[in-house]
């Protein structure tokens, strides 16, 4: 009886030794939340309302294009400027005539 009792506790304490590190934060049953917004970066957002693309991450650059409501961005990078600013460097489907084509620039999303 003592050694099925012992045997009986060594494996309940080896299947919680052999479990419960994969359920730790340093485990693999957690997804970090940098590896998630990774994923989500290059993914397509909708434009609610019409902006300028700009050529370079400042104010007085040249417009590219001017960007309609309801056209799908996907933004590439995200860029903090030195006066405070955010930027977004973003790739839109613009129409040209009877072609479609991406084209790639920058967003200031600080300004309202």
């Amino acid at each position: 009886m003592n050694l099925i009792s012992t045997f009986l506790v060594w494996s309940w304490l080896l299947c919680i030794g052999l479990v419960a590190p994969a359920t730790l934060p340093a485990g693999g049953a957690q997804e970090s939340i940098i590896q998630h917004r990774r994923s989500n970066i290059g993914s397509p957002i909708i434009a609610f309302k019409e902006f300028n693309l700009l050529a370079s991450a400042s104010n007085d650059s040249y417009v590219l294009t001017s960007v309609k409501p309801a056209t799908p961005v996907t933004v590439l990078k995200v860029w903090d400027s030195n006066d405070g600013g955010k930027w977004l460097l973003v790739n839109v489907l613009c129409q040209d005539f009877d072609q479609l084509f991406y084209r790639r620039g920058w967003v200031n999303i600080s300004e309202t």
